[in-house]
């Protein structure tokens, strides 16, 4: 659900769980985002509300929102009135509206329930302004429902997602891959779990389309309730084909926040890794040249930390995207891809 499409801009009457009267939001239509008054009502909570457009079942709810230098706002959501978490708060950042994701998991959602959000004006009383200081907005730009349960695999079929061409699932069947694209957001989203039937039980995801000769892809990564596990990552991948012991070559963000170039030079091999010193990376870029493999990881808004390898055996026709991988927690770990950018031949056009 969009919030400036799908959320009626009202003002709710009564007091808000930060007792403080409700104040209205705004639309910012630039960012597509729904806005607090930081003027007229600095810390009071704003409110939208909307339909429910799934069927009833069991869901992981992400709320995406835009983090702000000038404070840390907190967001409610609400199913049918009751709470699905209070004070859920956007984390630190030196950027302005860089996205940010706030997750809650099983949840339970009936048909046509009434979905509201809520977000707080206010200020860490960091950046000064005037004789004040600047104040944040509680911006979101929408929500997205993942069904935990009672749904179709997915990667049984082929069907195009965005530029990709094909989802496809590794592992479960009992909590199949899944994966989508958000048109309003111009954002993926990747999701899998393992099963818990042995330590060595491995779940991934992938998303990929096919590509020849030179390109680079480039998104901003966000991993959404990922625990510090290294086993569970995401990130972006090429390989020549699907099968599990393929050679590939990939960038592996992992739960732990450390970040490799990855690689297998042939089928069957090992994985050999190339170790980032930047953790935590969420700008990360996948670069095929000829025979030489880039992958390039960043902290957003700062400079890409590079690393290279020689890899022959990569032609023809190949298979490039994005993946997510879980150990046998059984938890469902979800990767949100966004800000792609997609060059083939290294010509400059972006491709659709």
């Amino acid at each position: 659900m969009g919030a400036v499409e799908d959320f009626p801009v009202l003002t709710r009457e009564g007091i808000a769980s930060n007792r403080l009267p409700y104040a209205p939001f705004h639309v910012e239509e630039d960012l597509n985002a729904l806005a607090g008054d930081d003027l007229n009502f600095t810390f009071h909570m704003a409110a939208a509300e909307g339909v429910f457009p799934g069927k009833t079942g069991i869901y992981t709810v992400c709320l995406n929102t835009l983090t702000e230098r000038d404070g840390e706002c907190v967001y409610n959501v609400y199913v049918n009135d009751e709470r699905v978490g209070l004070f859920q708060q956007n984390p630190p950042t030196n950027e302005f509206i860089a996205p940010a994701t706030l997750q809650w998991t099983g949840v339970e959602i009936p048909e046509n329930a009434k979905i509201r959000v809520e977000s707080t004006n206010g200020s860490n009383l960091q950046r000064h302004e005037g004789n004040f200081f600047e104040y944040a907005r509680g911006r979101w730009t929408g929500v997205i429902f993942i069904p935990e349960e009672g749904i179709e695999n997915p990667s049984n079929k082929n069907q195009k997602i965005g530029i990709f061409e094909k989802i496809e699932g590794v592992g479960s069947e009992r909590i199949p891959f899944q994966a989508r694209y958000d048109q309003v957001e111009e954002a993926y989203y990747l999701s899998v779990a393992g099963e818990n039937t042995g330590s060595n039980d491995k779940s991934s995801g992938y998303l990929w389309k096919t590509v020849e000769g030179d390109f680079t892809l480039e998104t901003l990564l966000t991993p959404i309730g990922f625990n510090n596990n290294r086993d569970r990552q995401a990130g972006l991948i090429i390989r020549p084909s699907s099968e599990p012991e393929a050679p590939y070559v990939g960038c592996a963000v992992q739960g732990n926040g450390s970040v490799y170039l990855k690689y297998r030079k042939d089928s069957g091999s090992e994985t050999e890794k190339i170790l980032f010193a930047v953790t935590e990376a969420e700008m990360i870029q996948l670069e095929k040249k000829g025979n030489t493999f880039t992958i390039s990881a960043a902290k957003f808004g700062e400079d890409y930390e590079r690393r290279s390898v020689e890899l022959s055996g990569f032609s023809g026709v190949l298979k490039v995207g994005f993946y997510v991988a879980s150990n046998s927690s059984g938890l469902r770990e979800i990767a949100r891809f966004s800000r792609l950018r997609f060059f083939e031949d290294l010509t400059g056009k972006v491709k659709d």
